[in-house]
């Protein structure tokens, strides 16, 4: 078995023992673990777009993460901020010196991720609903560990070479996380036609939110996509592949089209732009049709000009029985010509 197949192969076994299966009545074809796996799609050509850019970097997004609130008046979030990339954390300096200014977060780790001495191990799986659970093998990255220090703005090697640095920072939970079914294999196919590289470092995130952050007890993560990097400006960037809301009528008459944001994590945005004060870029991988999905092309909308476009008094059910706000199709623009706006 190839290195690709072995790490296809633990992404599939870690991704389908920690994601459920949920559908949505009001939704056709719209499972939750689907839509998961699938999603990973528009995130790598996204960034392989960028890469024609020479002035435009593309730098990994993070995870905050934080305890559950107590709920008392004098409440507040208490983050932390975690990346985990191939990339050398001193290109995270400029990310991580805005985030490490904010109250909220009180530790920032950089997770590289190491080309070297990555081993096995073993994950519980269950091969359908009613079996028993089994061991199985997976591929075991390598990881460094940094903390970035905030007096100094600087990222040091943490003493503590683990996730324990994050990990003891929660309870651990006496409960044994739920162990989902494998599914249809089939589903993971499409990573095969990505470089080596970018399959390894999506299974290494995985495996630190999917295996690693189960243990910590009520945790809340809440994730950036990525971030555009300029000489002027730093952007964060929300990635989607999805179809056009078109009606049934004149559904050929673009003026018709809408698309949906996620409400929890449109509010997320809303709310980390103004504490940050850096701009979000919504981009959405236009496909054809939820079955063949075949690319059309990139939209993108910066989040103001989507808030702008809200129509606030109505609000559509969204993936996970969530709701979506709608905005016009027309309000977003080519994302090559946003890029070579900031290019130029």
């Amino acid at each position: 078995m190839s290195e690709k197949t072995k790490i296809i192969d633990s992404l599939y076994k870690v991704m389908c023992t920690s994601t459920s299966t949920t559908s949505d009545s009001k939704r056709k074809n719209n499972d939750y673990f689907k839509r998961r796996v699938l999603g990973f799609k528009a995130e790598i050509e996204f960034e392989n777009l960028l890469g024609k850019y020479p002035k435009i970097k593309f730098l990994e997004g993070g995870q905050f993460i934080s305890k559950r609130l107590p709920g008392d008046k004098d409440s507040k979030n208490s983050f932390i901020y975690t990346t985990v990339s191939f990339d050398q954390p001193e290109l995270y300096s400029r990310i991580y010196t805005i985030i490490s200014n904010w109250d909220e977060v009180t530790n920032l780790f950089f997770i590289k991720i190491e080309d070297s001495k990555w081993k096995e191990s073993e994950l519980v799986v269950k091969k359908t609903k009613k079996s028993k659970k089994e061991l199985t093998k997976i591929v075991l990255p390598f990881y460094k560990f940094y903390k970035f220090n905030k007096l100094t703005k600087s990222f040091v090697l943490d003493d503590i070479q683990s996730f324990d640095s994050i990990l003891n920072n929660f309870g651990i939970s006496s409960k044994t996380p739920s162990v989902f079914n494998l599914r249809k294999k089939n589903q993971f196919k499409y990573f095969n036609q990505y470089d080596l590289q970018i399959i390894r470092k999506n299974y290494a995130t995985r495996y630190f939110l999917d295996v690693i952050l189960r243990k910590a007890q009520n945790r809340q993560i809440i994730d950036l996509d990525g971030f555009i990097e300029t000489p002027k400006e730093l952007i964060m960037v929300e990635i989607k592949e999805k179809t056009p809301i078109t009606p049934k009528k004149s559904s050929k008459n673009t003026i018709n089209w809408r698309y949906g944001w996620d409400s929890r994590r449109l509010l997320w945005y809303s709310y980390i732009e103004k504490k940050l004060n850096i701009r979000v870029l919504y981009n959405m991988r236009q496909v054809d049709t939820i079955k063949s999905r075949n690319f059309v092309q990139w939209d993108s909308v910066f989040l103001d000009r989507f808030l702008y476009g809200v129509g606030w008094s109505f609000s559509r059910s969204g993936g996970g029985g969530g709701d979506t706000l709608l905005a016009p199709y027309l309000f977003f623009e080519r994302l090559e010509n946003v890029l070579r706006e900031l290019y130029d």
